[in-house]
């Protein structure tokens, strides 16, 4: 398993990164990869969302942050700097092939690991994501390539959650969002944050998958 710390990183850079590496990866030419990255301002819609979940155009049109359509699964939501994106590019072909053991597996990594930050994180009976007393504070939104995954999760660590104020968030408009920042009403060493998550989506990759881990 290698880790990739990409820094900020433009969303479609991003992307044509893990398409090539999800390309070496059903090769063989690539191990199993997590990339670690925190986007510039954007606002990105899944593969079954339209325009629609964008409450409020104008405030992104004013503050002139982009609309991108991606593949992935899931709806509406918005990246920016101080938000923690993981991008696991990894084969379940050679693990358990079950596309909601393995949205389950990164929504139980991200409650575990923002735990070890301090923030009592959990997930919600009937409801994807990952929540702080009844506020979303993680985003999941995966695809998958002859069993190898690509896109991921998002966690907010220190960004301004503002913009989610102009959408519905995950396609409904009752989601209220927060932070790591916003709950501990500080922020957050991003360092640190990106070790703990790390870590834990290693150890509960071999947890769950067990040891065959390439």
């Amino acid at each position: 398993m290698e880790i990739c710390d990409l820094g900020v990183i433009g969303y479609e850079k991003a992307l044509c990164l893990q398409t090539e590496l999800v390309g070496r990866r059903i090769e063989g030419k690539a191990p199993d990869t997590l990339l670690v990255v925190e986007h510039e301002r954007v606002v990105t819609l899944g593969r079954t969302e339209k325009a629609a979940g964008i409450i409020d155009e104008a405030f992104f049109e004013k503050q002139r942050i982009p609309v991108i359509s991606t593949g992935r699964g899931g709806k509406v939501t918005y990246h920016a700097p101080g938000q923690l994106v993981f991008y696991p590019v990894i084969d379940l072909g050679s693990k358990k092939r079950d596309i909601s053991f393995y949205i389950d597996f990164l929504e139980k990594t991200a409650a575990k690991s923002l735990k070890r930050l301090g923030v009592p994180a959990e997930r919600c009976q009937g409801k994807r994501g990952v929540w702080v007393e009844g506020k979303k504070i993680a985003f999941i939104g995966v695809a998958v390539k002859k069993w190898i995954t690509f896109h991921g999760f998002a966690v907010n660590i220190n960004n301004d959650i503002t913009p989610f104020l102009h959408m519905a968030p995950c396609g409904e408009s009752d989601i209220r969002v927060t932070s790591v920042k916003d709950w501990m009403g500080r922020e957050a060493d991003m360092l640190s944050a990106k070790e703990i998550f790390a870590d834990q989506f290693v150890k509960d990759l071999e947890e769950e998958y067990g040891n065959k881990i390439t």
